[in-house]
């Protein structure tokens, strides 16, 4: 224990010992994310165990406005307390099986501010044997639910802004593995702006999509596990009526690098009744690129059916798809 304490504080500067999260096997197993708490390390020299340290080198959520580069697929070390990911995940889990093999350990946004040395840093002992590794950063106050490695999830078929770092490890050798991760971003995202005024009687809105999109990650890939459609909801306060420009952004997996899907986006009342509604059809999505469309959301339109929309491919998120209306 001393001696892995003595390494991060080496590379990182004075470390309190009760941040140093230690993941041992011999922990219970469960499904969802919890915070871990200190285990005492297997004696130096402990037959076929391997103890490994992760050190999270980007952990700052992108800004929107900010992605004009290669870098942008990437977290990156945070220079300001807002832009840092709310929580970070490590899950082990059998590389047959994809069971976990320990409890998943979480650190919060409350530990970065606590000691923001320690927030990247993990480790975990693990017997000799074939592991997948998985270690994802997002945003949100949903709890996350880990069923296996091609199960993750979070309550109530939230997405949130999600990154994720993924291998298959081998480990054969009794000796100390120092990795540092670099997360990559897994969502694609669909950014509405309302140009015209909110209605008062204007509750939330709705998203919905049959087909394509996925709420459920697999972490051998970082796609989603199925095809299992979508549907999310964004409540919408009251003293936002009156106000234009108002603006709506979702996070989606999908079961591949891109396609185009079908999207009904609706206005709903107190009693979930549907005030205005919009279809878009061959609506592009592509991981790690924001899909954006902006114009009339709460009018009645002369005419029924789906809107037509093109798009043009800009530099942000990577990539920006902007769906202009053509009604």
């Amino acid at each position: 224990m001393k001696n892995i304490i003595s390494f991060f504080r080496g590379l990182y500067g004075h470390i309190p010992s009760s941040l140093c999260f230690l993941a041992v096997v011999t922990l219970p197993l469960f499904a969802s994310c919890q915070s871990a708490t200190d285990e005492t390390m297997p004696s130096e020299g402990e037959d076929n165990l391997c103890t490994i340290n992760f050190a999270i080198n980007n952990y700052q959520q992108i800004s929107l406005d900010d992605l004009s580069d290669l870098t942008s697929t990437r977290a990156q070390t945070p220079t300001n307390h807002p832009s840092t990911l709310a929580h970070l995940i490590v899950a082990v889990f059998d590389a047959e099986s994809g069971q976990p093999v320990i409890e998943p350990i979480q650190h919060d946004y409350t530990d970065y501010e606590t000691d923001p040395y320690s927030y990247p840093m993990f480790t975990v002992t693990l017997p000799y044997g074939t592991y997948r590794i998985a270690i994802l950063g997002y945003n949100g106050s949903k709890a996350c639910q880990i069923t296996s490695a091609n199960e993750i999830n979070w309550a109530e078929g939230y997405v949130p802004h999600t990154f994720l770092y993924t291998e298959e490890l081998t480990i054969d050798k009794n000796n100390v593995i120092d990795k540092k991760i670099s997360l990559r971003r897994v969502v694609s995202a669909f950014h509405l702006t309302a140009e015209d005024a909110v209605p008062a009687d204007l509750k939330k809105m709705r998203f919905i999509s049959t087909t394509d999109c996925g709420t459920i990650l697999d972490a051998t890939t970082g796609f989603a596990m199925q095809s299992t459609g979508y549907k999310y909801d964004i409540n919408v306060p009251s003293d936002y009526a009156g106000k234009k420009g108002l603006e709506f952004t979702f996070y989606i997996f999908l079961p591949e690098q891109e396609l185009t899907t079908n999207l009904t986006v609706q206005a709903l009342g107190t009693e979930d009744e549907v005030l205005f509604e919009r279809n878009f059809t061959d609506v592009p999505l592509r991981i790690n690129t924001m899909t954006m469309w902006k114009g009339e959301m709460f009018t009645k339109q002369s005419e029924e059916g789906s809107m037509g929309f093109t798009f043009e491919w800009d530099t942000e998120w990577t990539d920006i798809i902007d769906l202009n209306d053509e009604a």
